[in-house]
């Protein structure tokens, strides 16, 4: 079962999604990766861009945090254990918006387009000075409380 969770975790997207039948199984178990030695139970969707000018004054990044302000409750309305953080380059002058939630939120979400992804996109990219808008489907797990997560995955 385990090779078969791994399987569907690594060839798409969706695979972040639990089927039905494993929904209620995946809140107590973590999706082992790299034979054992890592696992997920938390997916992360990031937005991300290049904007331009320097970070203290750039007028792009200016605009990109005004819609990130517009959008923010449509996305936290998302799941009620969603984190979103924000992360900004100076110096290669990214911007990243990365919304990380619980496994079994992830797949509802998905479904629903990413709600508002495409808003937010669709904002972003009419924005002078904003360029390479993408998106990435990850796991994001916090280092710190793996050493327990992986204690209990092998019980």
């Amino acid at each position: 079962m385990k090779l078969s969770i791994l399987a569907s975790a690594l060839s798409t997207a969706t695979a972040f999604a639990p089927s039905s039948s494993t929904r209620a199984a995946s809140a107590l178990a973590n999706v082992p990766l790299a034979n054992g030695s890592m696992s997920f139970n938390r997916v992360c969707r990031e937005w991300r861009c290049k904007y331009d000018g320097n970070k203290s004054d750039s007028a792009s990044l200016e605009a990109i945090a005004k819609v990130v302000d517009e959008c923010l409750p449509a996305i936290k309305s998302a799941s009620s254990d969603i984190t979103v953080n924000r992360l900004v380059c100076g110096g290669c002058l990214d911007f990243k918006l990365m919304m990380t939630l619980p496994l079994d939120d992830f797949g509802p979400w998905e479904e629903k387009g990413f709600e508002p992804e495409a808003e937010f996109l669709e904002k972003i990219k009419a924005i002078e000075g904003v360029s390479l808008v993408e998106t990435q489907t990850i796991t994001n797990m916090e280092v710190s409380s793996l050493n327990k997560e992986m204690h209990t995955l092998s019980l």
